[in-house]
């Protein structure tokens, strides 16, 4: 099955947006855009290099954020769910080091399971357009958001910003 669908974007996204799977998302420094396989509810969940969390309970932008947000926090879908740093002020620009990007496992049913398994892939757009894409098959339900890292059962990846 298809995570990205060619849909398009109704009204067309502005210069500070793309557009992913129907929705306009936004784009800047850096983005991390969240895809999962069947219809549920699905969370991007983004560690930044100060240990600080953005999830739906932390979308930013804030201080503990710091300054990236979430702008789109798909609960009954696909997705997607895009975690971003807007270029807009220099006040958002991303940390520099190394980021942890998971997938927890909000609703679904039935949960992710070897018969029913979820495969979640974010893509991630860095400084010139640098793109890398990570992509996980999970089998068994896995939810978290105090945490994610090479140890976490949601985990997807990890890159280094810039």
């Amino acid at each position: 099955m298809s995570m990205l669908l060619d849909i398009p974007c109704s009204p067309m996204c502005n210069s500070q947006h793309t557009c992913v799977n129907g929705v306009c998302v936004g784009i800047g420094y850096l983005s991390c855009t969240l895809m999962w396989s069947r219809i549920g509810d699905g969370d991007n969940v983004v560690e930044t290099p100060n240990s600080n969390i953005i999830y739906w309970g932390n979308a930013g932008p804030s201080f503990s954020t710091d300054q990236g947000q979430l702008d789109v926090d798909n609960t009954n879908g696909t997705g997607p769910e895009n975690v971003f740093w807007s270029n807009n002020t220099s006040s958002s620009v991303p940390p520099t080091g190394v980021y942890n990007v998971c997938f927890s496992q909000y609703a679904f049913n039935p949960n992710a399971s070897s018969i029913y398994p979820i495969t979640a892939r974010v893509t991630v757009v860095g400084s010139g357009n640098t793109t890398l894409t990570f992509t996980r098959t999970f089998t068994s339900y896995y939810f978290n958001y105090n945490h994610c890292g090479s140890s976490s059962g949601g985990f997807l990846g990890s890159f280094t910003y810039p």
